[in-house]
């Protein structure tokens, strides 16, 4: 498991990697952007512990760049449903009904000085949690390395060139593995539409005489071989979701 934490002192670090059993990785960030470089990577951690009052840098105006964390929180949990979150402040008396204005994936709340006992706890507890999110989840090798993707990111893959392309919100990414070994992997919400492209259903408008309609506009071709099936597979999804 892998933590992103905000003015995490080197003692903290210790004190997790040391006593908690699991934790792979603990990085800091005193600087959003850095934090939101990470994040643009693909280099996305399990748990974040966010400072709500955290401020990018108070001498700039009152723009988006000077978001505090409770708003770059909402900001990431929007994008990235699964990420964990735990908000720590010295001021819970002023934030305590805050976090509720914005939900997010919230795991726990933290106050300064920090409670290592309580910190420990929340962090079993995330442990649990990021076990039941493996499931839905995939590791992808893409240009020299590892990947981590979320099947419910991932809009559709694509082969082309030898290549095989997986499309998400954020962009694409690149990958050697064959789509026919990759759709293996990818659960059964995802139908192998055309020989290149294999659709996650979540992201279906509707179906057309010879092509999905995405969510975000884009048109992903059937092929004539594989329409029945694909029809019958995504009506199976449909009947599925709705019960």
């Amino acid at each position: 498991m892998t933590i992103r934490r905000k003015y995490c002192s080197l003692s903290n670090v210790c004190f997790l990697g040391g006593v908690i059993a699991g934790i792979e990785n603990v990085d800091t960030y005193q600087d959003i952007r850095k934090l939101k470089k990470e994040f643009q990577a693909g280099n996305r951690p399990d748990v974040l512990i966010m400072d709500i009052c955290h401020e990018f840098n108070p001498a700039l105006p009152k723009t988006k760049e000077r978001q505090e964390g409770i708003d770059y929180a909402y900001e990431l949990n929007q994008r990235y449903p699964e990420l964990q979150i735990i908000y720590m402040t010295e001021d819970a008396k002023k934030y305590s009904q805050h976090i509720f204005l914005k939900p997010v994936n919230l795991l726990g709340y933290l106050t300064k000085p920090v409670d290592l006992i309580i910190l420990k706890k929340l962090l079993e507890i995330a442990k649990e949690k990021q076990k039941q999110n493996d499931e839905k989840r995939v590791t992808i090798m893409c240009r020299n390395h590892k990947q981590i993707f979320y099947l419910d990111e991932i809009l559709y893959l694509e082969s082309r060139a030898h290549r095989t392309m997986i499309h998400t919100y954020e962009g694409e990414e690149v990958c050697r593995d064959k789509i026919s070994d990759l759709e293996q992997r990818m659960g059964d919400t995802f139908v192998r539409c055309h020989q290149s492209f294999l659709v996650n259903m979540t992201y279906i408008r509707r179906i057309e005489n010879e092509s999905f309609k995405l969510e975000n506009g884009e048109e992903i071709s059937i092929s004539k071989r594989r329409y029945v099936e694909t029809k019958n597979r995504y009506f199976a999804y449909l009947n599925r979701i709705e019960k």
